[in-house]
């Protein structure tokens, strides 16, 4: 059997640019200031229950399980010296509704500065339509997503200040 070099080695480019091509698929991870776990107060952080920005989700995260809030997010860090990330979310699918509505969620987190994030804006946008609703009294993910870190930058404390 007579192996051809040409062949093989076209075959190693083309394995090569897959591997790169699935590679680049992956989701953005959140920018790095959202890592760990964020709560709305020390008592649910001393409990593990808050919000975990992830590739793939944020999530509400307790003990023992996690459950979904936001599916597929794309994060984009804004330029300026005040922490700021553009969160762009599609809206779930609702039973007996659209297959696909196009509807897109925009929230842009803002850190403020006692160290908090929470929502700036939050739009919901129609891909179809063009048609842009914004969100101010009475938002959900504003109330949701007004949180803490539980393990500020620096902090080698737990519980009541131990180690």
């Amino acid at each position: 059997m007579q192996i051809n070099r040409d062949g093989m080695a076209r075959a190693a480019k083309i394995i090569a640019g897959l591997c790169l091509g699935v590679a680049g698929c992956a989701p953005p991870a959140p920018p790095a200031e959202l890592s760990g776990l964020w709560s709305a107060s020390p008592l649910a952080c001393a409990t593990g229950v808050g919000v975990r920005f992830e590739p793939d989700s944020i999530a509400m995260a307790y003990r023992d399980k996690s459950e979904v809030l936001f599916a597929h997010p794309r994060y984009h860090r804004l330029a300026g010296d005040d922490f700021r990330v553009r969160v762009t979310y599609r809206l779930p699918l609702v039973a007996g509704g659209a297959a696909d509505p196009g509807a897109l969620g925009v929230f842009v987190l803002g850190r403020r500065a006692d160290g908090t994030i929470a929502p700036l804006t939050h739009n919901l946008l129609d891909g179809r339509t063009g048609a842009a609703r914004l969100r101010i009294a009475g938002d959900p993910a504003a109330t949701l997503l007004t949180l803490s870190p539980c393990d500020p930058p620096g902090s080698a404390t737990g519980l009541r200040g131990r180690a």
